[in-house]
């Protein structure tokens, strides 16, 4: 089939159908320009506008950089410190027990407008006497004055198992109220065996 190519002065208005196709005269300016509407519509929320594409290579960079600076230590990962703002550094108080250790004894005395928030306790028996070894918030005679206060209750002795501690992510360990000491003492009687190591910061 031979290839027909349609052919229309400038000035024609008439369309030609071809096989179904219709062909229109194009619009042309004096020069001899192709004229085409053009619509302007307005880009849907979120469209990759000139502010939205400087915000992304922004965050892009801001990635480059941080792979840099691992890069630069050898490391893929950051440590970050959680420390809340306007606590003290770490501080530390190994305290033994009195005779008799049953009687409570305070550990640690916040500074006048301060709590205590604890990151680690450690507390051991050195003598060869079961007993609970209590270590807790407030001036409460005993742990189970005011159980919610409690820091640390295990049992202890020397010839089984003579140490025992537990700590807390800096920030999440816990704290007492303002003003609050930190006390221990023993449910039996091992004199001045009894040791509490405490690690700590003031908020």
């Amino acid at each position: 089939m031979s290839r027909v190519i349609p052919f229309f002065a400038e000035t024609a208005t008439a369309t030609i159908v071809i096989d179904g196709v219709t062909y229109r005269v194009p619009l042309i300016d004096s020069d001899g320009h192709l004229q085409v509407d053009v619509v302007s519509n307005a880009l849907p929320t979120g469209a990759a506008t000139s502010a939205k594409q400087d915000t992304m290579i922004t965050a892009l960079q801001l990635i480059d950089d941080l792979r840099g600076a691992l890069d630069a230590v050898q490391a893929d990962r950051l440590n970050v410190n959680v420390k809340i703002a306007g606590a003290s550094e770490v501080m530390g108080i190994r305290k033994r027990t009195d005779d008799p250790s049953t009687t409570r004894v305070t550990a640690v005395t916040p500074t006048s407008g301060k709590k205590i928030r604890l990151i680690s306790c450690q507390t051991r028996n050195l003598a060869d006497t079961l007993a609970a070894m209590e270590v807790y918030f407030g001036t409460g005679a005993n742990i189970a004055t005011n159980p919610d206060k409690v820091i640390l209750d295990t049992v202890l002795r020397v010839t089984v198992m003579s140490t025992y501690g537990v700590a807390w992510p800096d920030g999440a360990g816990p704290v007492g109220a303002v003003g609050e000491v930190v006390s221990v003492r023993t449910s039996q009687n091992v004199t001045t065996q009894g040791v509490t190591v405490i690690h700590y910061r003031e908020e």
